[in-house]
């Protein structure tokens, strides 16, 4: 199977990285809770409300990551603040040592605005350009309404399943199309 990488993938966060609305459903500050490696995949809220992030997305992220394409958030969240605190707590293994999960991601774009928009100023800000036209970009989203950034040239690829969020076999089918 002959897999071909984007230059630029973006993810949505709520329902697309960890399965709630941060700005509805969670309390900060977050407690981490450590795996045996290390790695902080959970977090407990003051509420004692346990998010976990999807069960794929670091192997996701990080593929991407160890392939040479740049990652960026694209969120409609309220409340950015907690979105980041979230981003910081979150960590992962990566090149033999623990970094935060905001670590990974080259950019990101969040506020009660088009994913288009998200996009073109992510671009700007990188590569001094907001033509998405002039980059191989998809983002993972689990709603629909955003397919408008089709339009734009960026593959959309839908998560449909919130209860495990994008699977590595919905990754593969995106990179062997």
């Amino acid at each position: 199977m002959t897999v071909t990488y984007p230059e630029v993938a973006a993810f949505d966060l709520d329902y697309t990285v960890w399965p709630c609305y941060c700005d509805t459903h969670l309390f900060p500050p977050f407690k981490p809770i450590k795996s045996a490696n290390g790695e902080v995949l959970t977090v407990e809220d003051t509420r004692g409300f346990r998010l976990t992030l999807y069960k794929d997305i670091s192997r996701i992220i990080l593929d991407l990551k160890e392939n040479g394409v740049t990652i960026v958030s694209a969120s409609r969240t309220w409340a950015p603040e907690i979105a980041q605190e979230l981003m910081g707590v979150f960590k992962i293994k990566y090149n033999g040592r623990l970094i935060t999960l905001g670590e990974l991601f080259d950019a990101s774009e969040w506020g009660e605005r088009s994913k288009v928009g998200h996009l073109r100023d992510a671009m700007k800000s990188l590569y001094g350009d907001d033509d998405l036209r002039k980059y191989k970009m998809c983002l993972f989203d689990d709603e629909n309404r955003n397919k408008d950034v089709e339009r734009y040239g960026v593959k959309f690829i839908e998560v449909k399943d919130s209860e495990n969020g994008p699977s590595w076999k919905l990754y593969q089918q995106y990179l062997s199309s």
